[in-house]
């Protein structure tokens, strides 16, 4: 198994809480991980997911660096990894 904690911040913050290690199957790629999660935070399912795909315009981090939805579930996670997520962001 592999240990990943994934952090939410702004309003995800309030909708998932800050923190929450997951385990995760050896070889699973971010995608996976986040399935996992959402199984765990029920919010999550609908705010990150759209007919089982990664909504695009949330932002992901992985490790301190911005990927986009399509490549997570090309990643593959190692124990120890850090996996963050930031809800869309608006502004003018």
């Amino acid at each position: 198994m592999t240990g990943v904690l994934i952090k939410s911040f702004a309003k995800f913050r309030d909708e998932f809480g800050a923190e929450r290690k997951i385990e995760a199957p050896h070889a699973a790629t971010i995608y996976d991980c986040l399935i996992l999660f959402a199984g765990m935070v029920p919010a999550a399912q609908t705010r990150l997911f759209e007919n089982g795909a990664l909504k695009g315009h949330v932002v992901f981090m992985y490790n301190g660096e911005r990927i986009d939805a399509e490549d997570a579930s090309e990643i593959t996670v190692e124990d120890g990894d850090e996996i963050v997520l930031y809800p869309p962001v608006s502004g003018g």
